[in-house]
């Protein structure tokens, strides 16, 4: 009998994600310039950069908590439907759409984003009672299988005020996992972390890897992004200058000086 928490079967040829030649300005300043990328659906890709490259404008761009100035997006199997000026610059999004994509699409933050008055279930309930209508009994299920999969169960009822960074972390990937989401998205989850709490959160990750999720991670950990990628994109100065296989990224010239470290 299929477990309801299973993830369910879905065709490998579709990307779960499609970037054309996206462009974000802030003010006078452009930060994306004209990025394309795709992310097929079962694998993880890495985006690495310096900061300051638009790795975290182009993930926030991937679930529209930024807007794009230019290009087409598409996002587990839906083409996003921009307003747009007689210009072609976008204005406006269709919020019944950005509503049934915030079910498919989840983010892990660097700070974690927790509710600080809401216990640890608390924080993973909210998001699938609000969004998806569960029950709080499905809910609380739902949110009990997965604090258990990070390693949290046994934290449940605590608030995050007392949890260690790694564990308000280990939370939020549960928070986000109880949305079932097609993809996930993790904008630098160990920057803020403590050295000794950065693998346990890492851990969950290639644990998540290994389960064959569909992941886009921003990450300065270049070791674990070249062990867990199948896609690693290398963004320099709002551009993509390399991408590919880790190892393909790893050994192109346009960025040795940034991943010789841990070549």
């Amino acid at each position: 009998m299929t477990s309801s928490f299973e993830l369910p079967l879905r065709p490998q040829a579709a990307p779960a994600v499609v970037a054309d030649h996206l462009i974000k300005r802030f003010g006078e300043l452009e930060v994306l310039k004209g990025v394309s990328l795709s992310v097929a659906e079962g694998t993880v890709t890495s985006i690495i950069g310096a900061s300051g490259s638009g790795k975290s404008t182009l993930l926030r761009c991937m679930n529209l908590l930024e807007r794009p100035d230019r290009g087409e997006l598409a996002i587990a199997d839906e083409a996003i439907r921009f307003a747009r000026n007689p210009q072609g610059d976008i204005t406006g999004l269709d919020r019944r759409q950005l509503q049934r994509l915030r079910a498919k699409v989840a983010m892990v933050f660097q700070q974690f984003n927790l509710w600080p008055h809401l216990s640890g279930l608390g924080n993973v309930i909210e998001a699938p009672m609000r969004v998806k209508g569960l029950s709080r009994k499905q809910a609380t299920a739902l949110g009990e299988h997965y604090l258990e999969r990070v390693g949290m169960a046994d934290k449940r009822d605590a608030y995050p005020a007392f949890l260690s960074g790694g564990q308000q972390q280990r939370v939020a990937i549960a928070r986000a996992l109880a949305m079932e989401p097609r993809l996930l998205l993790f904008d630098e989850p160990t920057s803020a972390l403590d050295p000794e709490r950065v693998n346990e959160v890492l851990g969950v990750i290639r644990g998540l890897a290994d389960e064959g999720r569909t992941m886009l991670l921003v990450t300065h950990e270049m070791h674990f992004a070249k062990e867990v990628s199948d896609q690693l994109v290398y963004l320099d100065q709002g551009c993509i200058a390399a991408e590919g296989t880790p190892q393909a990224v790893f050994d192109d010239p346009r960025c040795r000086h940034f991943v010789a470290p841990a070549a």
